[in-house]
């Protein structure tokens, strides 16, 4: 009896410690995926984004881009307290480390708005160069670094005077900033070339470089007066050599990493589908030895199935292990573990992510949605969104502001295949790429800018379209999405034709906003006032013999109608007739003619061709060439 008794009480305990062991388990499980970060784990995001966070955490600062406001949120009450007028079109910001003053980039303006945050007020907005994008201030907080785009050079702003203390030029379009700890190196993104310039501050120097030389130097001069002259290796890493949209570089929380999320585009692919066209990824690159890390990139596509779209922004968690990438077009968050170099969480958040940042204990991500006026605040240990915080009501029309979301995102299966490529992907902003690409049904076709389009009807290259509803032609068969319209579209597929077909127009209300949205881009802006080499230009431009005015007449620089020029190449499908097009915003729409052959307008213009339709050099002497060149890069004259 004793013995059955201990027997039972022996099972009894076993079940009972069975059971325990069963609960610790389910428990491990449970809690593995809950990240605590250290309280003294502390680490400031030095990288100009759509989003900022004062060094405190108790304040964030979001860029509204179509209300021209900034939105303060307070992080505790998880409520916006503010939203203050700014300048056009504003980009990026950043605040100082004592969380006084706050900067924004508006890119409209052409200016930065300087904010004290304590009184939730601007105290000016500071003029600066044409179209200023990235913008990040000094740890010290003493300077603050503006990348201008339109005239690629960064321009360095003492922050107690506002004074312009340099100007540094740089590739072309400089966009996405980023500065070390000891404020001694500023690392600048380019746009379309996939550069990454790394400029030395030299403590209280400014080195500005003026010739680019050859086996790797630049040479450099100081602003300060009893510097000389000196020679320094030149500071310019290559990424891929097909990299493109480069908006943001991150740098690790030790300083020896920058990661730089962007878009390669593949146009020597001559069978494009949606997977083989752009692929999404971030590249590495070793801080100590300036070099790009080939193979060590993140590949989201793969990593990330089945894919995403335009990686635009990034942030590091404080102890180095996570990547958090953020995905404008398929708005969303790919999560990657940077030890194990796999996937953690995809997180979905609003429509045209632009900014990401990290609290400064890790905690807290939080995300700005700028086409959805909104930030979404996440949980970092349980990757969870938990709140979504309106910032902004955006003031556009319902139809216009549905067709700019529409002609942003990729996360919608009638408009791209997989999330992989939106509208803006290839018309970035509107406006182009810098590529050329090969299309079976065409030919090859260099991206065209769709600024102010509207007046130079008719559309496309080979002139294909009539209206912009005839977008449904790239949705199907250039983003591989099903399309906007139940049924069959009103184009032909051999030859792509959509003029001599019914309208499109009208047979969708998505659509129909899409084609809004791209009717409402304003016209290209003027560069400035015409020089005086322009105004000489102007009379070559228009005298009889030279004959550009003919197919290029003002004000839109284009007859809208087809011509035989001696472009055609053995590739093409279409032609040998192409839409002439407009000579507007000529200075940052190269390279030039339908497959992208002229890399200059000096090419344009000297381009041999059976009937000599763009080769001037038999009719103009040297320096009016040059003139003409000035007039085209002047266009449109404000």
């Amino acid at each position: 009896m004793r013995a059955r008794m201990t027997t039972s009480s022996q099972r009894a305990r076993s079940v009972l410690w069975m059971a325990s062991l069963l609960l610790c388990i389910i428990l491990f499980v449970l809690l593995q995926p809950q990240r605590a970060w250290p309280q003294s784990m502390t680490v400031i995001k030095r990288s100009s984004s759509a989003i900022a966070i004062t060094a405190d955490a108790k304040l964030v600062l979001a860029v509204n881009p179509d209300s021209n406001s900034l939105s303060l949120i307070n992080t505790a009450a998880q409520e916006k307290i503010a939203e203050i007028s700014v300048g056009i079109d504003p980009r990026t910001v950043t605040v100082d480390d004592a969380g006084s003053r706050a900067y924004v980039a508006n890119r409209g303006s052409d200016s930065v708005s300087v904010l004290d945050l304590a009184t939730r007020a601007v105290i000016t907005e500071v003029t600066v160069g044409y179209r200023p994008y990235g913008v990040i201030v000094s740890p010290t907080g003493d300077r603050l670094y503006v990348a201008e785009q339109g005239v690629d050079q960064v321009r360095i702003l003492d922050t107690s005077s506002l004074a312009t203390l340099a100007i540094l030029p740089t590739c072309d379009r400089p966009s996405g900033l980023a500065i070390s700890d000891d404020g001694r190196i500023l690392y600048v993104t380019h746009l379309l070339t996939g550069q990454v310039s790394i400029l030395s501050l030299g403590g209280h120097r400014i080195y500005l470089p003026l010739i680019l030389k050859s086996r790797q130097e630049i040479r450099y001069r100081t602003l300060d007066t009893g510097y000389s002259r000196s020679q320094y290796p030149i500071s310019n890493i290559q990424l891929w050599p097909d990299s493109n949209l480069v908006q943001s570089i991150i740098l690790s929380p030790d300083g020896r990493t920058a990661y730089v999320p962007h878009t390669r585009s593949n146009t020597s692919n001559r069978a494009l589908t949606f997977d083989t066209t752009v692929f999404p990824l971030v590249s590495l690159i070793d801080l100590a030895t300036q070099r790009h890390l080939v193979g060590q990139q993140f590949d989201l596509g793969t990593l990330d199935p089945p894919g995403v779209g335009l990686p635009f922004d990034a942030a590091v968690t404080p102890d180095g292990e996570e990547l958090w990438v953020l995905n404008a077009a398929s708005n969303d968050i790919t999560v990657l573990d940077l030890t194990r170099r796999r996937l953690v969480a995809h997180i979905e958040v609003g429509d045209n992510p632009r900014g990401i940042v990290l609290s400064s204990d890790g905690s807290t991500a939080y995300v700005n949605n700028t086409l959805a006026g909104t930030v979404s605040v996440i949980d970092t240990a349980a990757y969870t969104v938990t709140s979504v915080i309106t910032v902004t009501n955006i003031p556009l029309p319902p139809a216009l502001l549905n067709g700019k979301r529409l002609f942003h995102t990729s996360d919608d299966p009638r408009l791209a295949k997989a999330q992989w490529i939106s509208c803006n992907t290839c018309h970035f902003e509107g406006e182009h790429d810098g590529r050329t690409w090969f299309f079976g049904f065409a030919g090859p076709r260099n991206t065209t800018s769709l600024l102010g389009m509207i007046e130079t009807y008719p559309l496309r290259w080979s002139g294909e379209w009539d209206e912009s509803a005839d977008s449904e032609f790239a949705n199907r068969k250039e983003n591989f999405g099903s399309g906007l319209i139940d049924g069959d579209m009103n184009c032909s597929l051999s030859p792509p034709d959509c003029v001599n077909q019914p309208p499109n127009q009208g047979r969708s209300y998505d659509l129909d906003c899409l084609a809004l949205f791209i009717d409402s881009l304003p016209s290209p802006p003027s560069p400035g006032p015409p020089s005086e080499a322009a105004l000489r230009g102007q009379a070559v431009f228009n005298r009889a013999d030279v004959g550009c005015a003919t197919c290029h007449p003002a004000p839109v620089y284009t007859d809208q109608q087809k011509h035989d020029v001696g472009t055609v190449t053995a590739d093409e499908k279409i032609g040998p007739e192409f839409d002439t097009p407009t000579l507007r915003g000529l200075y940052d729409s190269a390279p030039y003619f339908h497959d992208g052959s002229a890399a200059t307008l000096r090419d344009a213009l000297t381009r041999p061709s059976p009937g000599s339709e763009h080769d001037v050099r038999g009719v103009l002497t040297e320096a009016e060439i040059q003139d003409l060149i000035a007039f085209l890069l002047a266009l449109p004259f404000e």
